[in-house]
């Protein structure tokens, strides 16, 4: 089984032949990032037409910090810019005609930088928009319909190469610390609908559709189930609470994550970050669902290598368990 096979069948819980992993820093990365689109132009400004400062955190590269976002009321939509989808399809089509021999046989992704949330508060600023959603919803709706409409028709423009993108993955950070950002109620006014005109777009074009989310976005997880997304990405593992993840949400949609990297990746101890690996496990069933990445950033590798053999040793048990009583598999 090839890991493409492998990533795709864990996100279906389809019993893959071993666990997934993104993990690169371990050499074991089932996963190939076949377009970015997160990209700047000489002088900072990206596809969607905002102008980025560049930004470090303790000497670590981000993506920077958006200048005073263009939009300062309604009247001054005309001022964005609509990126054209056949421009940015094509470039995917060229990225898959470069993928080398170690690559080929790797689940596909397309990484997207921000979607529709993350988007409208580089347009608006993120207190106004949380004013907006109250005071103007109108002019909300219009603004992530704008950006929904994008990538329904980039989705659409990659149809010649069906079959050969495995995702596409969204970053949207919908949580805070402690909650989320705004109430599902909002949620499900503004976004759900838009969100599911996407995915729908991505699963005619066979394809699936992947949320990286950070903070504790637990309340959402339902929703996120309701609109057909097919793996969340929530790396504040630990914020979203094992318990209550596992409990709820195993085997309704698949997770691609690590132990906390807020708090226990970066300094736990070992017996810490072996007692969380446990409680991370069961958000994922014995037919799949949980795929295991590595972080980096500024995450000790010794630190990420517990937790990759943990996983690792948890499977190699498991394939010795099938061996043993195959009838149990049938």
């Amino acid at each position: 089984m090839t890991p493409r096979e492998i990533v795709r069948r864990c996100v279906h819980f389809q019993s893959p032949d071993r666990r997934a992993y993104y993990c690169s820093r371990f050499g074991l990365n089932d996963v190939v990032n076949v377009f970015d689109f997160f990209r700047k132009d000489e002088n900072g400004f990206d596809p969607w037409g905002i102008q980025w400062d560049n930004a470090k955190e303790e000497n670590v590269a981000t993506i920077g910090i958006p200048k005073t976002p263009p939009l300062e009321d309604e009247s001054e939509i005309w001022k964005i810019k609509i990126p054209d989808p056949k421009v940015f399809a094509g470039m995917v089509k060229e990225n898959l005609s470069k993928l080398g021999e170690e690559d080929k046989d790797k689940y596909r992704v397309i990484f997207t930088s921000s979607g529709i949330w993350e988007r409208i508060q580089y347009f608006r600023g993120m207190e106004r928009v949380m004013c907006d959603m109250i005071e103007n919803p109108d002019f909300v709706h219009r603004l992530i319909g704008m950006c929904t409409d994008f990538w329904v028709s980039y989705i659409r423009e990659l149809s010649s190469v069906r079959g050969e993108i495995d995702a596409i993955c969204m970053f949207e950070d919908w949580g805070t610390q402690n909650n989320v950002m705004i109430s599902p109620e909002l949620w499900r006014e503004f976004f759900g609908p838009q969100y599911r005109r996407i995915t729908s777009a991505a699963h005619e074009n066979k394809m699936d559709f992947w949320l990286h989310s950070c903070g504790k976005v637990t309340k959402l997880i339902d929703e996120f189930i309701d609109v057909k997304m097919d793996l969340v990405n929530p790396y504040q593992s630990g914020a979203c609470g094992y318990e209550e993840v596992a409990s709820r949400f195993a085997g309704k949609i698949a997770f691609l994550t690590t132990v906390d990297t807020q708090t226990t990746l970066p300094h736990g101890s070992r017996e810490q970050i072996l007692s969380e690996c446990a409680r991370l496990e069961k958000w994922g069933t014995d037919k799949g669902g949980l795929i295991i990445a590595s972080y980096g950033f500024d995450i000790p590798e010794e630190n990420e290598r517990i937790v990759f053999d943990y996983f690792r040793k948890k499977e190699r048990i498991t394939t010795k368990t099938r061996c043993a009583s195959p009838e149990r598999y049938r």
